[in-house]
């Protein structure tokens, strides 16, 4: 009886380890791993800004803590949030890859320049694509509206030009009021030309009016809005006059 027993045993033994290395046990083995490995998951969290100056921002999205699983992407973050909060949104496909166009009916380009959406991920500027960051735990990403300055003119001034004027057009930003009409809030170097800046007139939130007196010279005059004078508060390129 005591022989049966072990002979019965060692059989149960002999089972157990074959249905082991059979092809279907060995695939439940690996689908209970692949159904683990799926389910890690941890927190992260999204805010949203658009334009933003003058000391305030259009908050679109506060703060808001997300669970999510392992592998997914910023860009997956930001079209699963908005999605829940019914905040639209348009992703376009692009040579580079896919690109948050635009949030909230704020439109990439809508200061008719470079301005348009970023992102940071705990205060840092990745440089490369949302779809193609990977978030890990604890990650804050911050998407918003980033403006970028730069100016422009038809305007010419001729060697012996008396008291001239010279019409500035702004793209990518906007110039604020008063502080775009304030002489102090631009660097203005007329160089070699023996004019003196006199005064900035503001025409529109894009276009500026700037007035020289003295009778012009050969040279350059490079003219700087600086942040102060700009809603998005970051200077602008630098525009040079040639005077010839």
């Amino acid at each position: 009886m005591v022989r049966f027993k072990k002979w019965w045993h060692l059989a149960l033994v002999l089972l157990l380890a074959f249905s082991l290395v059979t092809p279907s046990a060995s695939a439940a083995v690996l689908q209970t791993v692949s159904q683990e490995a799926q389910s890690a998951d941890f927190d992260v969290q999204l805010s949203v800004k658009g334009l933003c100056g003058t000391g305030s921002c259009h908050e679109i999205l506060e703060g808001t803590t997300v669970n999510i699983q392992e592998g997914t992407t910023a860009l997956e973050l930001v079209e699963q949030v908005l999605d829940a909060e019914g905040i639209p949104y348009v992703v376009v496909s692009t040579q580079y890859g896919p690109y948050l166009q635009s949030i909230d009916g704020l439109a990439a380009g809508s200061l008719n320049g470079w301005d348009g959406w970023v992102y940071t991920v705990n205060g840092y500027s990745p440089n490369f694509g949302l779809a193609e960051y990977q978030l890990q735990a604890d990650d804050v990403v911050h998407i918003y509206y980033t403006t970028w300055a730069k100016l422009e003119t038809a305007s010419v001034i001729a060697v012996n030009d008396n008291n001239p004027s010279v019409t500035v057009n702004l793209t990518g930003d906007l110039f604020t009021t008063p502080n775009g009409s304030n002489l102090a809030n631009w660097t203005i170097n007329t160089g070699t030309t023996a004019l003196t800046a006199q005064s900035i007139t503001i025409n529109a939130n894009q276009q500026a009016v700037i007035t020289f007196a003295g009778q012009a010279q050969a040279g350059t005059i490079t003219i700087t809005a600086s942040a102060n004078a700009l809603f998005g508060s970051s200077a602008s390129e630098p525009l040079e006059v040639k005077v010839q």
